[in-house]
């Protein structure tokens, strides 16, 4: 079994994947044998999802002297910036859960997360907002009342507004991902 670990680790992936709950069950039972094989992983740093569904579907649930073999990783993970797939914010709560950062290192780190993020808030102008508040109206208004109009709808504004307006709301929603993970670790 220990040899396949790291195919095995790769359906662990896409946890929506049918086999990749059991394969996180299974993976369980030969944590120590895994470390070196999320080792990899986390220094690769290439597929964030993927790293989200280790922390979240394999670390979470084990014990902080496994954890802190990878304390190094993760505190990297932990200070670098992703603002999609927010595996930077579960590595800060998994240190802290372990007590392999202290609070006050945890505070500063999310404090400089989302000061980050309100800089690139601040690069939306208030017309913007607007704009994309109007459009995100509109899309809702169709989707409650004529689904057959999205089309248009997605015609009316360039490729760029659409993907800006993704952007902020991405934003946003890192913004208070970030205030609620620093409200949860002061409690």
């Amino acid at each position: 079994m220990i040899p396949l670990i790291p195919e095995l680790l790769e359906w662990v992936q896409d946890i929506n994947w049918p086999i990749a709950a059991a394969v996180a069950d299974l993976l369980q039972k030969y944590k120590v044998h895994t470390v070196p094989h999320i080792e990899a992983v986390f220094l690769l740093r290439d597929d964030s999802i993927w790293i989200y569904n280790i922390l979240a579907y394999l670390m979470n649930e084990w014990d902080s002297g496994l954890v802190s073999a990878l304390s190094s990783s993760i505190l990297k993970l932990a200070q670098a910036s992703d603002i999609y797939e927010d595996t930077d914010l579960l590595a800060v709560e998994i240190l802290s859960k372990h007590r392999l950062i202290t609070k006050n290192a945890v505070v500063i780190l999310l404090e400089i997360k989302l000061s980050d993020a309100e800089g690139l808030l601040n690069r939306f102008t208030d017309d913007q907002k607007a704009l994309y508040q109007s459009m995100e109206n509109e899309r809702l208004h169709l989707l409650g009342t004529d689904p057959a109009q999205m089309m248009n709808h997605l015609l009316n504004y360039s490729e760029v507004t659409h993907r800006q307006k993704w952007e902020l709301e991405n934003l946003l929603r890192r913004h208070e991902e970030i205030a609620a993970t620093l409200s949860r670790i002061m409690e």
